[in-house]
């Protein structure tokens, strides 16, 4: 058992002895892994819920050992990334089983939450979005974060280059922003009654490189469009501060328990 999930554990076990759940949800905390094995454990986790019978809920956390570009299940390398410059630098590339737009995830937090309980999430793409939302939203709020829930989404078309934009120069619908500036990048797959939403929440962003590996005319306008959540703070949180967090935020906005099983 690692340090993160020992502090975890003691945390959500302190949460739920203050409120009375009724409802039991899967709660997995990984190390850092590469950045194949992370998508190719959320598409597994995908299929096993979507072949479940009875109402299930996993919400899984995660890092990435090395940094990774993730683009949409749809997107084409060639238009989104720069792969020789991703190359010389140490980059992995991965396509994630999601729709969506380029992430480069480093410095961050990933959460994922794999679900075909409707009773919590709604029944429709913006229902599920803005209930994990409110629950990463409420997090953030809890840290000292001034994060809302974006209205609308902005529109943003490509440049001259032809080159796809980055999914953190605009806002989807219910995705979260602070200070005017977007802090977590989600991407959601839905089949029937079963979702997948994952997403980047960066503790610090690292612009030029994001801006460089996908071909992006003006790094600059990235300064504009997307924020870490330690620009917000005073002192930049632990990996398990973090994690601890988002499990007592998802545990108050759903009034459910989590319980802690393995990834594999």
């Amino acid at each position: 058992m690692t340090q993160i999930t020992r502090m975890v554990l003691l945390s959500s076990a302190q949460s739920a002895s203050s409120a009375a759940f009724h409802v039991m949800w899967e709660l997995i905390i990984d190390a850092a892994i590469d950045g194949k094995s992370n998508m190719a454990i959320d598409s597994a986790l995908f299929e096993e819920v979507a072949a479940s019978s009875t109402p299930r809920t996993i919400v899984r956390f995660y890092q990435w050992i090395r940094p990774t570009l993730s683009l949409g299940r749809n997107q084409k390398i060639e238009k989104a990334v720069d792969t020789g410059y991703c190359a010389s630098h140490g980059i992995d590339v991965v396509h994630r089983p999601t729709g969506g737009r380029a992430v480069l995830h480093d410095d961050e937090l990933t959460y994922a939450v794999i679900s075909n309980d409707s009773s919590h999430f709604g029944d429709t793409i913006y229902g599920n979005y803005k209930a994990v939302s409110e629950a990463l939203c409420q997090g953030y709020n809890a840290m000292g974060v001034p994060a809302i829930l974006a209205p609308d989404t902005k529109k943003v078309t490509g440049f001259a280059n032809g080159a796809d934009l980055p999914c953190f120069m605009s806002p989807s619908r219910y995705e979260l922003m602070a200070g005017g500036r977007k802090i977590v990048g989600s991407a959601q797959r839905r089949v029937r009654d079963t979702f997948l939403q994952h997403g980047s929440m960066p503790v610090t962003c690292d612009r030029k490189t994001l801006a460089l590996a996908t071909r992006l005319e003006d790094a600059s306008l990235l300064d504009q469009e997307m924020a870490g959540l330690a620009e917000f703070l005073a002192e930049r949180p632990t990996v398990e501060q973090l994690t601890g967090i988002f499990v007592r935020a998802f545990q108050e906005r759903f009034s459910i328990e989590f319980q802690l099983r393995n990834s594999d």
